[in-house]
């Protein structure tokens, strides 16, 4: 012990030696300590709220706040009326003047045009251009679902089967690159303020909650009440089909624009009602989780809100987790056997997840092609069934055509090409209406570039813009009922038709057509055929 104490530091030795270091060294150390809380400080001053990306796991432990900042807006009543001569442009701006959203384009869309560009347009070009593309860089819009990696088509660079750069969404904020792809890909001014009266209606018809109900809507009308309540009790579901068509228009609660509080309420109240497990159902089945699940995901691509952005990877792991091992497929609960209705949801989902950033697991993606095998019909696989023992419909043959285009089906596929001829087949009817069958078959037919697409766009446009109410509360609406009959009346109501049919005349921009740069790297790598094309594409040809 004693020699042990003897190699102990003298106390007092210890004290002189630290007093003297601080006087050296001390200022020097205290300075520099100051100037970096000093710099860092000013930093974070001009950057202001650093977003983080979400990290996987578990749905958030907080409540989602409203940001009270916000200022309430007036939604006054919209009069869908009839286009006026003078045009002008739907973006955020013009969104906040009652007498505004129109389409100003230099070749506006006619449905008396000769001409038909690949585009599927109607307004011929004399550089051989789509539409009103000519002198727009469509690569610069950022790739959306065109990318094909090794999961869903559309997966880019970063973690995970699906994990993409999330820059898919660039075209809906972009006022110059929507403006472009409206008249480049078959928009029109009435179909620009069709949109617009459509998001006016859904504003009026929200909840000071921030929700929506597909079966009590009306209690929220201004006058006549609206008809149409759909028997559904899925607050969720309703609030999602409510705040998809803002998104699709480049509105988010970080846009500066008439429904910013709108969709700021809205998406607080859905991921309030999340279970920490990622659940989204509240009570309902898996179409309302896959439906709230592409609701976030697309929010949080638009918006890069880590406190989406968390909820949105939670509602994708709890899709992965729900899917049935042996089958591949979804069903109204976890792990059913599946219904090509539920799957083709919840493969959106998985789709609009990796255009945002989001990762995708490889097991959710291989087992949707075991299930949508399993359920194909015709001498090509191009036409699909509800389920193992039911026959193809066209509904749900445009369901799985456009998984099947998403899971990295080219163009010229025997599959597409049989599916292609089955859908033109059946095009809109007003006298036969499903807003169901026409959302997701107009996304197959938009992927498609070409004569079919034209001809398929023309009825569907005139359909749904001659059936939209034009005055009333009902006023931008659909009515579920008239002037046939919707086969999702009954459960859906005005809110889920208005909805899908809104989504429906946004298709232009909401995503780029599939194929698009497939087409444009081939023209690109052989001069002749880019000739060939331009040639081929000028009036008259």
């Amino acid at each position: 012990m004693s020699l042990f104490l003897k190699y102990l530091p003298n106390p007092a030795r210890v004290l002189q030696a630290v007093i003297g270091w601080a006087v050296t060294n001390g200022i020097w150390w205290a300075t520099s300590v100051m100037a970096h809380i000093v710099v860092i400080s000013g930093v974070l001053l001009l950057l202001g709220k650093v977003t983080a990306p979400p990290k996987e796991g578990d749905a958030p432990l907080f409540e989602a706040n409203v940001n009270t900042e916000i200022p309430e807006p007036q939604i006054d009543h919209f009069d869908p009326g009839q286009t006026p001569i003078e045009p002008t442009e739907l973006n955020t701006e013009t969104l906040s003047l009652v007498d505004a959203p129109r389409i100003d384009a230099d070749q506006p869309m006619s449905d008396s045009a000769d001409a038909v560009t690949s585009g599927g347009g109607s307004a011929a070009t004399a550089t051989g251009g789509i539409g009103g593309l000519d002198q727009f860089a469509v690569k610069a819009i950022g790739p959306g679902p065109l990318v094909r990696g090794s999961g869903l088509a559309g997966s880019g660079t970063g973690r995970g089967a699906g994990s993409g750069a999330g820059t898919g969404f660039g075209a809906r904020g972009d006022k110059d690159a929507r403006k472009a792809m409206v008249g480049g890909y078959g928009g029109t001014k009435a179909s620009e303020r069709a949109v617009a009266a459509a998001l006016n209606w859904l504003a009026r018809h929200q909840s000071p909650e921030g929700s929506w109900s597909l079966e009590g809507f009306s209690q929220f009308c201004k006058g006549e009440p609206c008809s149409g309540p759909g028997a559904a009790k899925s607050d969720v579901a309703a609030a999602a089909m409510a705040l998809l068509p803002f998104l699709a228009a480049g509105q988010t609660h970080h846009t500066k624009g008439p429904y910013r509080k709108t969709i700021d309420l809205g998406l607080a109240w859905i991921i309030n009602r999340q279970k920490q497990n990622g659940d989204l159902r509240d009570g309902a089945a898996m179409y309302t989780h896959g439906l709230a699940a592409i609701t976030l995901c697309e929010a949080y691509g638009l918006s890069k809100d880590s406190r989406v952005g968390l909820a949105a990877q939670a509602a994708i792991r709890f899709i992965e987790e729900s899917q049935n091992d042996t089958t591949g497929g979804w069903h109204y609960a976890p792990k059913g056997l599946g219904d090509t209705s539920v799957v083709g949801w919840q493969i959106m989902a998985l789709k609009s997840a990796q255009m945002a950033g989001l990762s995708v697991g490889e097991p959710a993606i291989s087992g949707s092609h075991k299930w949508l095998k399993s359920v194909t019909h015709g001498t090509s696989g191009g036409l699909f069934s509800y389920n193992t023992k039911t026959p193809a419909t066209p509904t749900m043959t445009a369901v799985g055509l456009l998984c099947t285009q998403y899971l990295g089906a080219r163009r010229q596929d025997p599959a597409i090409q049989e599916g292609l001829g089955y859908l033109t087949a059946h095009l809109p009817n007003a006298n036969a209406r499903n807003c169901y069958y026409w959302y997701y078959a107009t996304q197959v037919m938009h992927n498609l570039p070409g004569p079919e697409w034209d001809t398929w766009n023309r009825e569907m446009r005139r359909v749904l813009i001659e059936s939209q109410i034009k005055d009333g509360c009902a006023a931008g609406s659909w009515d579920p009922a008239k002037p046939t009959p919707d086969p999702w009346q009954a459960q859906g109501g005005r809110i889920m038709v208005t909805s899908l049919c809104c989504l429906t005349l946004e298709v232009y921009y909401r995503y780029l057509p599939l194929y698009k740069l497939d087409a444009e790297d081939k023209l690109a790598s052989d001069p002749q055929q880019t000739a060939s094309a331009s040639t081929n594409d000028k009036p008259g040809k």
